[in-house]
């Protein structure tokens, strides 16, 4: 999603016919711009991935933000170092690795 915010969020539900959707790389690193409630009621993501940095000075990801993505696993690379998803034979693998 990069540095999508909800108005392109809701382009995105008006322009495409998204199911639900495995992974979802949440915007703007958590913010409370982007990972609106619609957009994430209608996606549904099984796991959302938020690259941020650990203390970061603008308290990414928002607490919002955090509770909009509540029925997703939420991976974050603050708490959970690098993550890798692997695809094979139609299963998912999650890694995670922590320095």
């Amino acid at each position: 999603m990069g540095d999508a915010g909800k108005n392109r969020e809701t382009d995105i539900l008006n322009r495409y016919n998204i199911p639900h959707i495995d992974v979802l790389k949440v915007g703007h690193h958590g913010s409370k711009t982007s990972s609106g409630v619609e957009f994430i009621n209608s996606v549904k993501p099984t796991y959302s991935l938020i690259s941020v940095g650990k203390n970061n000075r603008y308290g990414h990801p928002n607490k919002e933000t955090l509770d909009i993505l509540d029925n997703s696993f939420i991976y974050r690379t603050d708490l959970n170092g690098s993550i890798m998803f692997k695809i094979k034979n139609n299963g998912l693998k999650i890694k995670t690795c922590l320095e």
